[in-house]
């Protein structure tokens, strides 16, 4: 089972890591963002505008390039699991003796893996920039502490439900339901509408971001987790502490995780 696996986590990672759109997508988002005038670059390298602790600052470039590129992140994943179908490979692959939840395991780690190379190419090119302008070496710790507390569980939510949801619907319709989706979890406010933003699922890293890496906005008036006064949804937004952060990473794992399970039951199902 562990041969499997590895064997297809090599397959797809390299599969996917020479896909063009791969590369393309996030750039020509980050390309679209700066000419619209969005204040990615200022905010890290104006010595007027940048926050003086450089945790604030990479902190708030992980919101910022987290939001954005995870867009095309997970619009990318939409056709890598039924693929195989389209393909007409399934039944040949679901014929051999390898596990057909090992090889969902590893095509999950490895497409998404690959996936996520040009977003994490991004932050961490700008975080080593930043850091080198603005002489503050501790910038990249606290780089590297975004990418495994907001990044990492957030990407592999988002990775989970863009393999598994687009084997009830087609493809292109989930990819515009998730952009729908994610400028309402993550853009909407609270007070606004019912929205998932500042909850514990908040993929965005809400209750991480603030409990964990203690960012208030770059200006530090903004509030990323926890209730708000009339607010629905407030049953899933404790106060932030280092206990609920945690909780929150744990259950986006576990929302992945779940979603995985049902995509795998769905094509056995379909395979029998």
């Amino acid at each position: 089972m562990i041969a499997v696996f590895a064997a297809s986590l090599r397959y797809e990672f390299r599969m996917q890591i020479r896909k063009r759109s791969v590369w393309i997508v996030p750039g020509l988002i980050v390309l679209l963002f700066l000419l619209i005038g969005g204040s990615l670059l200022r905010d890290l390298f104006d010595p007027a505008e940048r926050p003086a602790d450089p945790r604030t600052a990479v902190a708030g470039l992980a919101v910022q390039v987290h939001g954005l590129l995870s867009i095309g992140f997970g619009c990318l994943l939409a056709d890598r699991l039924i693929r195989d179908d389209r393909l007409r490979v399934a039944p040949i692959l679901d014929a051999t003796p390898a596990r057909p939840a090992a090889r969902l395991v590893g095509k999950y780690l490895g497409a998404g893996a690959a996936t996520a190379i040009p977003i994490l190419v991004v932050y961490l090119g700008l975080a080593v920039a930043y850091a080198v302008h603005a002489g503050a070496p501790a910038a990249l710790g606290w780089a590297l502490a975004a990418c495994g507390a907001v990044f990492l569980p957030g990407l592999l939510f988002v990775a989970a439900f863009a393999l598994a949801v687009p084997l009830v619907m087609p493809a292109p319709l989930f990819r515009v339901i998730f952009v729908g989706y994610w400028l309402w979890g993550n853009v909407v406010p609270p007070d606004l509408m019912p929205t998932l933003a500042r909850t514990l699922i908040h993929p965005l890293g809400g209750y991480p971001l603030a409990a964990l890496l203690g960012f208030h906005g770059i200006d530090g008036e903004e509030v990323w987790a926890g209730p708000l006064p009339g607010a629905t949804l407030n049953f899933l937004r404790p106060d932030p502490t280092p206990a609920t952060a945690w909780l929150s990473i744990g259950l986006l794992l576990a929302l992945a995780a779940a979603a995985l399970a049902g995509g795998h039951a769905l094509r056995a199902r379909r395979a029998r």
